[in-house]
């Protein structure tokens, strides 16, 4: 991973901030992306390292996201990973999901892979290749007590299916 430069979102905490350690030193340059900016500075303290960066959005807005794309492109020149890492849920049976709470899984677990992936591949992959990884959780056989999780989680292995398919003439892998 020497001088390959990789965004991770939801880096501020659990598998973001572990693989974001893990890449690092392996000589990957690292942007880190989520909602917290100082969990993202506690990161970047841990990682030792001044040039790694840091950048603070909503990845549920697209106009935020490509704001972060424009910033690590800014900081970078090129960015040859992606790890879509950033989530959220919370346990409930489906009979007591609210829409909101509904809205905000999906939009937390599948639409920010969706739009981050998309930013990342008009900006820079299209052109000069790279790799993206979305993590993501096991749904097949249900979800129950987390049902709105495993919707969004489903959309965003569908989602992951067709980019690598979409994407592949760009030099683009795709995984979850």
């Amino acid at each position: 991973f020497a001088g390959r430069v990789i965004l991770f979102t939801g880096a501020g905490s659990g598998i973001g901030r572990c693989t974001a350690h893990e890449l690092k030193s392996l000589g990957a340059r690292i942007a880190l992306v989520g909602r917290t900016a100082e969990k993202l500075i506690q990161v970047k303290d841990e990682l030792g390292d001044s040039d790694v960066f840091t950048f603070a959005a909503d990845l549920r807005r697209e106009a935020e996201v490509e704001a972060t794309v424009d910033a690590v492109l800014a900081w970078s020149g090129r960015i040859d990973g992606l790890v879509n890492n950033a989530g959220g849920q919370f346990p409930a049976p489906l009979k007591e999901i609210s829409l909101n709470g509904w809205n905000a899984v999906v939009a937390n677990n599948m639409t920010a892979t969706f739009l981050v992936s998309k930013a990342v591949y008009r900006a820079w992959m299209e052109r000069n290749g790279g790799a993206i990884v979305n993590v993501g959780a096991d749904f097949e056989l249900g979800m129950p007590g987390m049902g709105h999780n495993g919707a969004a989680r489903a959309g965003q292995t569908n989602f992951t299916y067709t980019a690598s398919v979409e994407w592949a003439h760009s030099g683009v892998r795709i995984n979850s």
